[in-house]
């Protein structure tokens, strides 16, 4: 089965969300996943102070994608970035707006989520 690995992470976040395109040209190491993936958590962060859930949503459904397809460094990534950032990503929007983009959430992503709030609550 073909796994998304580090050198096709950054071209594939790139190409997916343009906004972000000139940030990750700007990273050092193309393959340094750890610096892209917070561009991705950064940029939805500010989709949700800026309480633009279809943009959040897409990114919810490309991490879940990416994910699912990703090699095992990016899968643990995801985890520890990414879904680690669901609680302060929920205090920047409204209650609505955080149950609308919950239900959207990959649901292995939200299995993660709970997983890792049933271990730190």
């Amino acid at each position: 089965m073909y796994k998304i690995n580090q050198t096709e992470l950054p071209e594939i976040i790139a190409q997916e969300i343009p906004e972000v395109k000139n940030e990750i040209g700007k990273l050092s190491s193309k393959e340094n996943i750890a610096a892209t993936l917070q561009i991705v958590v950064t940029y939805t962060r500010e989709m949700l102070s800026r309480h633009q859930v279809a943009k959040v949503n897409y990114c919810m459904a490309l991490m879940g994608w990416i994910y699912n397809l990703g090699n095992e460094p990016i899968r643990d990534l995801i985890e520890n970035l990414f879904v680690r950032s669901f609680n302060g990503m929920r205090s920047l929007c409204r209650p609505k707006e955080w149950n609308e983009i919950q239900c959207r959430i990959p649901t292995r992503l939200y299995t993660v989520y709970m997983t890792q709030n049933e271990i730190y609550n």
